[in-house]
Order: C-alpha cells, then structure tokens, then sequence
C-alpha cells in the first residue's frame, strides 16, 4: 500500500502540475486574430505582423513572435528551436503519468498475490478451525489491487487528455509555422527584389 500511496501523490502532481500549464501557460488561442496576423505578412508588413503576434495571448502567436530573437542564428533555426521547444513542453511529466498508470495495478496484482499467499501460509499452519480469518486476510489482500485500479483509471484519463491537447497543439503550431516559414520568404525575396530594383534605378 506504501508503494501505491507514493503512486497517487506522483500521479496527483503532476495531474495538477499539467492542468496548471494548460489552462494557465496555454491559453487564448485565437485563430481568427492570427490570420489576420498572417494577413499582415501576406501583405508583406512584417513589422505590423510582429507587433500583432506580441501583443496576442495566442501560445502560438507568442512561439512565433520570439522566432525574431534569432541571437545570430536564421529565422528558420530560431523557428524551429522555439517550436521544438512548445511541443516539448506540452509533453513534458506525461511520461511520469503513464508510468503510474502502468505500474499502480501491477502494484495491486502483487499485493494481493502477497496476502493471498500469506492467507493460504496461515490456512496451511492452523487448518480450517478459523475460515473466517483466512477470508478477511483475503478480503484485505484484493484491497490492494482495488487501489491500484482505483490510481490507474483516473490518471489514464487525464493522461489521454493531455495526450490530445499536445497533439491538437502541435499540429496548430507546424502548420502557422510552415505559413510563417513560406511567407517570411516571400517578404525577404520581395525586399530584395525592391532593393535591386531600386539599387539598378539609382545606378
């Protein structure tokens, strides 16, 4: 029951500790408000583009805004740095919980094959003359794998959710960033363009 109990604060904590990051950390996503963000870079404003991602509580929005802050590296490697690291931290602790989700009812399966085998130990040494105590030894045995079940199933359910919104979150976050990656392109050509235009007309 120890081992079980331990398995239910880890798993509490960190339930807590992933609820507390979505509905705090990731929250505001607006996809009306980011295309019309994008709408700006289609038009090739890359500045009005920026001021809108920073300003927006969109989490996608924000990933895309600090792509900016290169720190001598290109826009696409400080893209892709950032979006590693949103994704990694939508996933970060479920491991923890599906290993509890995991081990909680192997926990309980072998608690009570423990008391099941102390009970038949104790019918062997006394016989039969008190059934009754064998029947409450083996009553409190199933106790365990009751536990592990009861630990297991509501993690599992909170597990598969977080499972869902990471997934739901990353496919949102790469499909703006590839739109963000193809049209900062295109703004960066257009500028180009414009500066050779301008540069062959000045000459």
């Amino acid at each position: 029951m120890y081992p079980l109990l331990v398995c239910s604060f880890v798993s509490l904590t960190f339930i807590i500790e992933r609820l507390l990051f979505w509905f705090l950390e990731v929250r505001g996503e607006d996809s009306k408000k980011l295309d019309q963000a994008m709408d700006h870079l289609r038009s090739g404003d890359r500045k009005a583009f920026f001021t809108a991602c920073q300003n927006s509580r969109d989490p996608v929005a924000r990933v895309l805004a600090r792509s900016r802050d290169s720190h001598g590296k290109t826009l696409r490697e400080s893209l892709a740095i950032h979006v590693e690291d949103a994704l990694e931290k939508t996933t970060r602790s479920l491991n923890i919980i599906d290993t509890v989700v995991t081990l909680s009812p192997l926990l309980g399966i072998f608690g009570t094959v423990t008391g099941i085998i102390q009970s038949f130990d104790l019918l062997g040494a006394h016989g039969i003359s008190d059934p009754h105590a064998v029947s409450r030894g083996i009553a409190q045995a199933l106790i365990t794998t009751a536990t592990g079940l009861a630990i297991a199933m509501p993690s599992l359910i909170f597990h598969n959710y977080f499972v869902t919104r990471s997934e739901r979150f990353g496919f949102r976050l790469e499909k703006y960033a590839r739109e963000f990656e193809i049209l900062i392109s295109q703004v960066n050509e257009a500028e180009a363009s414009n500066k050779e235009t301008s540069f062959a007309k000045s000459v």
